[in-house]
């Protein structure tokens, strides 16, 4: 279903065994900060195969507020595994004064990309998360396995490398407004750019070495934890249960296998601001199917106080495979041969929400009749919108309550729906 803009109707009896849906905007929650998706090197080199006006109409529709309006993004800080290959930042064994540090790689591929996006979106924010340290850094000396070494050496120099990514990002011109200190840090076994940290190697790092180096360079740049792929609550008590660490952290980062932990961290850390920060990759398939699972997920997940909501692969070419073989969904598809370009359903489910509900938007109360996946949110402008799912496999008739008056909802079968309230 498309969105739907309505206003108050006449009074009527609800249809039978539909429910009603109500909205109650005096009950309020979280903040919601934006949307987005991860900048990718493929991503690039996809873009990069269409013409220019293709090419255009496909940042447009990411980036305009006539598109998906994504006010947010994700960069690798080095490879990771949708990089045309491995690299890191420094790859000189035992620079621990970081000279060698460089983003040369980045400018090539990862920083074009965001500077298109910026062209249409000019206060877009970006935060960094490295799939592993340089591999000198590590236990294994590769890029895969190992963990990050424990001496403070290397950990005094990767803090460095953190800082020396912040600063290189913003004299590009780029709203690097946050990192994350480990991509999947209970990840280690796959052929892709990984490493292994431990719930108190992550805090003594954080606490001891990355923001002290932060504050020792005065960068205003905020420290979240993550991405934290595991429902349990190992890395964020480790983290947030320590005093210390947990007045420098802004948030926590949560992987789609993080979803569980959405309301048991907010419940317990409640001044912590929380973002889903990669959905499920899928395997290249791109079906109706998974996109209602996306629409459903980002229900959940706002509904469970996420302040936002990043989308994995926002674009790729027409194999959606990766550097190291594997293939996965994404927003949109380029089709190189035939210069076309394919918008996914799950471009549709990100679009719902991330080009109606602004940044700033607090999500407000809303019962759902028999839509038992439902969220609704107050824009700052005083508009009001309300996304749900229907997962019968035929249409409902449904009644939305609005201001004392009901308006009529016809809503298809396996459908992404959106209302808004003006």
């Amino acid at each position: 279903m498309a969105p739907t803009t309505v206003a108050p109707g006449t009074t009527s009896a609800p249809s039978a065994g539909s429910g009603l849906l109500v909205l109650d905007p005096t009950k309020q929650y979280q903040s919601i900060d934006g949307f987005g998706g991860c900048f990718n090197d493929l991503a690039w080199q996809a873009l990069l195969a269409l013409d220019e006006q293709g090419r255009e109409d496909a940042l447009k529709a990411l980036f305009t507020s006539d598109g998906c309006n994504f006010n947010l993004g994700r960069a690798p800080i080095g490879a990771n595994d949708f990089s045309l290959g491995w690299y890191s930042l420094n790859e000189t064994p035992g620079d621990y004064a970081m000279k060698e540090f460089s983003i040369e790689h980045d400018r090539r591929e990862l920083i074009p990309f965001i500077k298109a996006a910026m062209k249409y979106q000019p206060k877009l924010g970006i935060w960094g998360v490295p799939w592993t340290p340089p591999s000198w850094m590590k236990t294994s000396g590769h890029y895969k396995g190992g963990e990050l070494k424990q001496d403070p050496e290397t950990l005094k120099a990767y803090a460095l490398y953190f800082s020396k990514y912040v600063t290189a990002y913003r004299r590009e011109g780029i709203n690097l407004y946050a990192v994350m200190p480990q991509n999947e840090p209970n990840y280690n076994n796959s052929i892709y750019p990984q490493c292994a940290v431990s719930p108190a190697a992550m805090n003594v790092f954080v606490r001891d070495y990355l923001v002290p180096r932060f504050k020792a360079d005065k960068l205003n740049v905020e420290v979240w934890l993550g991405t934290i792929v595991t429902p349990a609550n190992e890395f964020v008590d480790a983290t947030l249960g320590d005093p210390a660490t947990r007045k420098m952290i802004t948030g926590v980062g949560l992987q789609y296998e993080g979803r569980d932990a959405f309301a048991r961290t907010h419940e317990k850390y409640p001044e912590q601001k929380l973002v889903q920060t990669e959905t499920e990759c899928n395997k290249g398939q791109n079906t109706w199917a998974e996109g209602l699972t996306t629409f459903r997920r980002v229900i959940e997940d706002t509904s469970h106080f996420a302040n936002g909501y990043f989308f994995w692969n926002m674009i790729l070419n027409e194999t959606g495979r990766s550097t190291w073989d594997w293939r996965q969904n994404s927003l949109i598809t380029v089709m190189r041969r035939q210069q076309k370009v394919v918008y996914n359903p799950e471009f549709f489910a990100m679009k719902h929400f991330s080009a109606l509900v602004q940044p700033g938007a607090k999500r407000i109360e809303v019962t759902g009749g028999s839509f038992k996946n439902i969220v609704a949110f107050r824009n700052p402008a005083g508009d009001q919108v309300i996304v749900f799912v229907n997962e019968a496999e035929q249409p409902v008739a449904a009644e939305l309550e609005v201001a004392g008056a009901r308006v009529k909802l016809d809503v298809p079968a396996k459908s992404m729906n959106t209302v808004t309230i003006q």
